[in-house]
């Protein structure tokens, strides 16, 4: 028999780029974390774990990172207009399917234009 406190955790991590940074793509960005997030609350019944991104051209890089939705989405570093950017985005939460937190992941870049290079589903214990 299970402990009824335990949790099940899992993770998932998505690889994408885009070929000009801006303010709106970095929009598109935060829209996708939240995205993501609200659907871990409302499948979950709280949000626990976190949500974050990396986006690097080589040089810098620029991490944004989601813990708690009344916070919303915090940024740490920049980059520069123009640029392009490879982008790591990952969530590690519990008490979620990890097939359909792969699905929605998946479901909210491309919604917004981005295209999945590969992914890569860790499931945690």
């Amino acid at each position: 028999m299970s402990d009824p406190l335990e949790s099940g955790g899992t993770a998932h991590g998505l690889n994408t780029s885009h070929d000009s940074m801006s303010a709106s793509v970095l929009d598109a960005l935060d829209s996708v974390m939240m995205e993501v997030a609200g659907w871990i609350k409302a499948s979950a019944g709280c949000f626990l774990g976190h949500v974050k991104m990396a986006a690097t051209d080589g040089e810098r890089t620029m991490t944004l990172n989601l813990t708690d939705l009344g916070t919303g989405v915090e940024h740490h570093g920049s980059l520069a207009d123009g640029v392009r950017v490879n982008i790591r985005f990952m969530a590690a939460v519990v008490d979620v399917d990890r097939v359909e937190l792969a699905e929605r992941m998946r479901s909210a870049l491309v919604s917004k234009g981005f295209k999945i290079k590969n992914k890569n589903i860790i499931e945690l214990e």
